[in-house]
């Protein structure tokens, strides 16, 4: 079996079997195929990429991968697809990996997979990351080559939030979102993000604007977004509202900075009496968990759990400096320097510990 690019020649074939798993997934058991959210049996968030042959055309400017498996026999029978962004190219979103059904498609997972990660290496790549339903056939591949559960994501959902009933709790007044607020924004993630997913996802202010919430950071005022903004007199809430399009409901995004659960029943209630009358989705992390329940009160369902898998390879480091420091220890305990070399470039792995899943 052969993996290489895939070509223009390919993308019927492609397209073909990007459908046939889509519709294995809709076929399979989890939610039913006719749930109003678009693909919420699939939840790939994998990422909303459309059911288009465009979509799966991977363009140089956003830093696209195709590659196909060729069967002998049997021809093209399955095909992987990693993006990254410009601010982020050492970094690999795997955003599908469809195979065809039968012994050749099962044995061409693990090859695409392993010269993905190959060929990212090869480019300096150092991160690869994917998003899996709960449960997945895929999730047991992935953490046998070397990935690791990173978060837990729940998709919630309400079909009428015209309908959704207020708590008790005293409204807060928001303000619409200026450009300059970007920073504040920032400062309320990484207040309201463990450390280690903050560094992971946000390691600077530019990479964070470019990549969290899809980018809608960086064009507050400039999109068909809607921002809100809770002080007290901090910024305690954001929330983001993009209105509901062809085939999708509303999405709604958010992030809380309240132990007081006043201030989090009265933000939320504001934030949802400004959604239209569409229905609308919301992807929330594990440790917004009480955003989650507080959802849910007000008729949200969670349709689906989906696992944030992450791979690091290892990082090459220069070691002049410690290579000096060596010998100067050695010299003084009586080793001949001429006997020690002086490597400029060395490849460090990570050490090998085992990895706990965070809770889900």
């Amino acid at each position: 079996m052969n993996v290489r690019s895939a070509s223009f020649r390919d993308l019927a074939r492609v397209e073909q079997l990007y459908r046939d798993a889509l519709a294995a997934d809709e076929s399979g058991p989890g939610p039913h195929p006719v749930s109003p959210v678009p693909q919420a049996t699939l939840l790939r968030l994998w990422y909303a990429l459309s059911k288009t042959l465009s979509s799966l055309v991977p363009l140089s400017d956003t830093g696209g991968v195709l590659f196909v498996a060729e069967d002998d026999a049997e021809g093209v029978v399955g095909f992987v697809q990693a993006q990254a962004t410009s601010t982020r190219p050492s970094v690999w979103q795997i955003v599908n990996l469809c195979v065809a059904a039968g012994g050749a498609g099962h044995f061409a997972r693990e090859r695409l997979l392993t010269h993905l990660c190959n060929r990212g290496l090869e480019q300096g790549v150092h991160r690869f990351h994917v998003r899996l339903p709960l449960d997945h056939p895929l999730v047991g591949l992935f953490l046998a080559h070397g990935f690791t559960q990173f978060a837990t994501e729940q998709i919630l959902f309400h079909e009428a939030p015209e309908q959704i009933a207020r708590s008790d709790a005293v409204p807060l007044t928001v303000r619409a979102a200026r450009r300059e607020d970007a920073g504040a924004i920032h400062l309320l993630y990484r207040r309201v993000t463990p450390s280690n997913i903050a560094a992971f996802e946000a390691p600077s202010l530019k990479t964070w604007q470019a990549s969290f919430a899809q980018g809608s950071v960086s064009r507050i005022g400039r999109d068909e977004y809607k921002h809100l903004l809770a002080e007290q007199p901090g910024l305690v809430g954001w929330a983001a509202i993009r209105p509901a399009g062809a085939g999708r409901p509303s999405i709604l995004s958010l992030m809380c900075e309240a132990h007081d659960p006043a201030i989090r029943e009265g933000f939320l209630d504001t934030v949802l009496a400004e959604l239209p009358p569409q229905p609308v989705s919301c992807v929330l992390r594990h440790y917004d968990s009480e955003l989650i329940r507080s959802l849910q009160q007000r008729g949200f369902a969670v349709y689906g759990t989906q696992l944030l898998l992450v791979r690091d390879s290892g990082i090459k480091v220069r070691i002049r400096a410690m290579a000096k420091q060596s010998k100067q220890v050695l010299a003084r305990v009586g080793v001949a320097s001429s006997h020690v070399s002086s490597p400029s470039l060395t490849v460090l792995h990570p050490p090998e510990r085992r990895e706990r899943s965070l809770p889900r």
